[in-house]
């Protein structure tokens, strides 16, 4: 019975995280000198949750302290992307200011496969060299199809599993997380591909849980690159439209709509060429869709969209050059981004024809959309999973909930956010009249999250919110 008793004892260990968290060793992170108000970790859990004996990862996290003694329910971060890095420097001392954090502690969480959760081989140089050369949209996707191809040889060669790293996986790890830290209730707040992560947490583990806060709503069902091509151009077409009808844009920009299709037709012929450390990128028309997409990620979006599409159209200059350079040495694993989509908004029936179809359907898009058509028609070659329509659909949960979403978002429409509320009976939903991804008046932001955190049975004061008249 005694050894009956250990082995039970060591499976839960496995399974659970017990005793495999290497709680307050901060060491791992690189640059962290002052560690007087955070905790660190690296929690060791299963790659594949289905087969907890079988081989494992870690994955890290940081408690930045609450000033108070006597807490509230603690916040966990959920990034975006799939593939942008939680774990930093810098954003370790920006939240050390955070008003959250009067009350609460604030959980950082390294998604698995980013920074220093078990990352995936890093793809970023090659991604740079294929969008710095001038290549044609077919020959951009050669490229991809081989880029991906030798990932996923790098992950077999380090025994790492792509189809394994995606949202249902992902959920089942912080569902460890909280169990192994203990605290009685948690806050989820999730920024874009966040929020997807934090709706299953909010299925898989709802007891554990206080509010949940979806900023910027992506949904798990749904297509890659469709979805993306839609947006944009609904994005687009709005910030156009909004150009026209104010009268300082259109005396600025009388031409807007015309100039953006002119510029991109030019550069598809002539790209605008720059040196970026004595490298020269050429900026063609797929990259100059690419980047007119990024810009519309800004919050400040309605006044530079007009201006880059001015500036594109007379050569370039600095809002390009900055786009440029936030390309280079971008510390966002864009394999780990491929390995979740692949597995959750990937169409394998969908072929080049349709796709070229939904092009000709989509007079904005005079040109493919830099790298997204060529990674999409390349995924197969990086795993061949997809996960089943039960791990990617929503359950309905009555855990209090709160969903934000700006008006001009290129990436996760208005439309999103009320698909979302459809099975979360006890939400509130902010539609604002903002532009770009997130982001907007954050004051006002912080103040209604905290304040629905603070007594989520209560419709919280929303009036400092621009929201959208209906």
């Amino acid at each position: 019975m005694g050894k009956f008793i250990f082995i039970i004892f060591i499976f839960f260990c496995t399974y659970f995280g017990f005793a495999q968290n290497q709680k307050n060793s901060c060491e791992f992170i690189k640059g962290l000198s002052d560690i007087s108000e955070i905790e660190c970790g690296q929690l060791v859990v299963p790659e594949d949750h289905e087969n907890p004996g079988g081989k494992k990862i870690s994955v890290a996290y940081v408690i930045i302290k609450s000033k108070l003694e006597q807490k509230k329910e603690p916040v966990i971060l959920l990034g975006g992307g799939p593939g942008g890095e939680m774990i930093s420097v810098e954003i370790i001392s920006f939240l050390l200011n955070d008003p959250l954090r009067e009350k609460r502690d604030i959980i950082l969480y390294e998604q698995r496969g980013i920074g220093y959760s078990s990352g995936l081989p890093d793809i970023n140089p090659d991604l740079e060299r294929i969008m710095a050369a001038n290549l044609s949209e077919d020959e951009e996707k050669v490229e991809l199809k081989k880029l991906l191809t030798l990932a996923r040889e790098r992950a077999e060669k380090l025994n790492i599993n792509p189809a394994n790293y995606n949202t249902w996986q992902n959920a089942h790890d912080i569902g460890l997380l909280m169990r192994d830290l203990n605290y009685p209730k948690y806050n989820l707040f999730g920024l874009s591909f966040g929020t997807r992560l934090g709706r299953k947490i909010q299925d898989l583990y709802p007891e554990y849980l206080n509010v949940v806060i979806h900023n910027s709503p992506a949904l798990s069902t749904g297509d890659f690159l469709i979805d993306r091509l839609q947006n944009y151009s609904d994005a687009l077409e709005k910030v156009l439209n909004y150009c026209s009808d104010d009268p300082t844009c259109k005396l600025q920009y009388p031409r807007l709509r015309e100039s953006y299709i002119e510029t991109i037709e030019k550069l598809k012929s002539s790209p605008i060429q720059f040196e970026v450390d004595g490298i020269p990128f050429y900026v063609n028309a797929q990259d100059a869709i690419y980047f007119l997409r990024r810009v519309l990620y800004w919050n400040n979006s309605l006044e530079i969209a007009p201006a880059f599409i001015e500036e594109m159209s007379k050569g370039g200059g600095p809002i390009l050059q900055d786009l440029i350079m936030g390309v280079i040495g971008d510390n966002y694993n864009n394999l780990m981004w491929l390995s979740v989509e692949r597995n959750e908004m990937y169409d394998p029936n969908i072929t080049g024809q349709e796709i070229e179809a939904m092009y000709r359907n989509l007079p904005l898009l005079p040109a493919e959309l830099g790298l997204f058509t060529g990674a999409y028609l390349a995924m197969n070659h990086l795993h061949d999973n997809t996960l089943s329509e039960e791990k990617r659909t929503p359950l309905v949960s009555s855990v209090p909930t709160m969903i934000m979403v700006n008006q001009y978002d290129p990436v996760t429409p208005p439309e999103n956010g009320y698909i979302f509320k459809e099975k979360l009976p006890n939400a509130f939903l902010y539609i604002l009249d903002e532009g770009g991804h997130g982001g907007g008046n954050v004051d006002c932001r912080n103040r209604v999250m905290i304040a629905f955190m603070d007594d989520p049975g209560k419709s919280p004061d929303s009036s400092c919110l621009k929201l959208v008249q209906e």
